[in-house]
This record gives C-alpha cells, structure tokens and sequence, in this order.
C-alpha cells in the first residue's frame, strides 16, 4: 500500500507547476540531512511545529509556494515518512516521459567498462527501442567476469557467474 501512495503522490506532484531541478534540489537536502528527516518522522513532535519548521526551510531555501504547499500536506497527512520516496518517484517518472531509463550495471574490474556499458545498452535497446538510458554502475568482483544489466522489471545476466549458474541448472535438471 505505502508503494501505491508513493506512486499516487508522484503523479499529483508531477501535475503541478513544479521544476524538475526544485524536486531534485529538494531530494538532495533530505538526503544530506539526516536530522532533518528524524525530526519530520519523530512521533513526539506536533505536527504544527513541523509545519512551522518546514515553511522556514522553505522561505530559506526559496522553495516555490506550491513545493511548500504540497510538502505541507504531506506533512499534515503525516506521510513524511515517504517524502524522499515520491521525489525519486517523481523524477523516475519524469525521466519515463522523457524516455529515460533507469538503469544498474554490475561489472567486474577485469572487464571494459564501456565495451560492458555498450554491450548492455545494446541489450536494453533490443527490450526498448525507443529509450535513452541513464546508467547507475557498480562494481561487483563476485560476477568473475562479464556484465548484469537491471532495468524496470528486466535482468540481463551475462556475468560469467551467471554463465556457470545456467550451465549448473542445465546440468543437475533446474
């Protein structure tokens, strides 16, 4: 249920008249202060000094009127808790518009990154023909060698860990 309210809370944000660089700015705060979100999620504290307290950061940080609004009801919907979760919602969903895709690339520090990155991308444009992809890379030594490529609901598996685990499976009748 909390994923649906996320979602739903995205699409109204998502229809007001807020910029994309306002709703990441504000993600960016969240995310580097830790306090700030105790003190939105702590139960012993009323709601109205939350309220108080956010259209001062607002004010500073020269929010929008409607940001602040709509942070404001989240705030007196006590779904504080799921603010950082609707803004990457929100920009995952603008970035969807814009034909984006999100996607992670595990590779192993033997491989070429770039020939890994190309390889992948080659593989999602078969899956989605008409989108660009923003990579998020990490580095994993556990796959041997090769690539793991993970996009929407999607995992291409061309690590040579997951070579041996196919092979494994053929073998032993999985």
């Amino acid at each position: 249920m909390q994923q649906t309210a996320v979602h739903n809370n995205a699409v109204v944000l998502s229809e007001l008249p807020v910029e994309r660089s306002e709703v990441s700015g504000v993600l960016k705060t969240i995310e580097s202060e830790p306090l700030l979100m105790e003190f939105l999620m702590s139960p012993v504290i009323f709601y109205r000094k939350k309220e108080a307290v956010e259209k001062k950061i607002s004010k500073v940080a020269g929010l929008s009127k409607t940001m602040t609004d709509f942070l404001l009801v989240m705030i007196r919907n006590h779904n504080e808790r799921i603010i950082p979760d609707i803004l990457r919602e929100y920009l995952r969903l603008e970035d969807e518009k814009a034909g984006i895709l999100k996607a992670e690339l595990f590779y192993t520090d033997e491989g070429d990154l770039e020939a890994d990155k190309k390889k992948a991308e080659a593989c999602l444009e078969k899956l989605f023909p008409d989108a660009k992809f923003d990579f998020a890379v990490h580095q994993d030594k556990n796959l041997i060698g090769g690539y793991l490529v993970r996009c929407k609901n999607y995992e291409i598996d061309r690590s040579y860990k997951g070579q041996l685990r196919q092979l494994q499976n053929k073998l032993y009748g999985r």
